[in-house]
């Protein structure tokens, strides 16, 4: 009896699985982000903090860039949810607008964090062009959010687009002085409203191009068939 009672005891717990790991890992890495900066923090510190055996981290996530990526999937997750069947008829820039202030509100909780992690990017090249990456999938997640295109060349123009709009309002956000977020919002508008007359002015041009292109071809059509018509009455 004694015996069955020692075995029991000695047997090992189940360890946590994959997905509670990562969400273990994230959450350590961000707290630890908080208190001391991203830059010189290791993987084994945040393995150790998240109480992650360093093998399983190694697997799940190899490197802070697939800790990044696993928090923007977090958030876009969060997004997407909140925003299912919300967009409905609204203009483009209204969709998009309220996908990306619904991102900001996921994001709120963790500002102090990002403000230590994005502070310190810059710093390390290699880091930051590690984490564009993620951060572009997630601006492509978002798009796709508010029922915008993101296939072939115009998508992919409109992500990056959408990726240096998002970039410059983060800033503003993460300087936000009021949980409300009225200076993101108003400067989110303004840049979008202006996105939005840019790329109206582009479609015109590249409408007034196709036109002149059309008389040309049209002209030179016509030109040959004059042509052809004065040798016939010559002869």
């Amino acid at each position: 009896m004694s015996d069955d009672i020692d075995s029991k005891a000695r047997k090992p717990r189940k360890k946590p699985g994959k997905v509670k790991q990562k969400a273990h890992l994230v959450k350590a890495a961000l707290t630890l982000a908080q208190s001391r900066g991203w830059r010189d923090l290791s993987m084994a510190e945040i393995a150790a903090k998240a109480k992650v055996p360093l093998a399983d981290a190694l697997e799940i996530t190899p490197n802070k860039t697939a800790i990044l990526r696993a928090f923007s999937q977090h958030i876009d997750v969060q997004v997407l949810n909140e925003m299912e069947g919300e967009t409905g008829d609204e203009p483009a820039r209204d969709r998009l607008f309220d996908v990306l202030m619904s991102r900001y509100d996921a994001l709120w909780p963790h500002r102090p964090a990002l403000r230590a992690i994005l502070g310190d990017l810059p710093s390390d090249p290699g880091a930051l062009l590690a984490a564009l990456s993620p951060a572009l999938e997630s601006v492509k997640w978002m798009l796709e959010a508010a029922d915008l295109d993101t296939s072939g060349v115009r998508g992919a123009l409109r992500v990056r687009a959408v990726g240096l709009i998002y970039a410059a309002n983060l800033r503003v956000w993460l300087q936000e002085d009021s949980e409300d977020m009225a200076k993101t919002m108003a400067d989110l508008d303004r840049r979008l409203r202006r996105a939005e007359s840019l790329m109206e002015q582009a479609a015109g041009s590249v409408e007034t191009a196709s036109g002149l292109m059309r008389s040309a071809l049209g002209a030179l059509a016509n030109l040959g068939t004059s042509r052809q018509a004065a040798a016939e009455s010559d002869e």
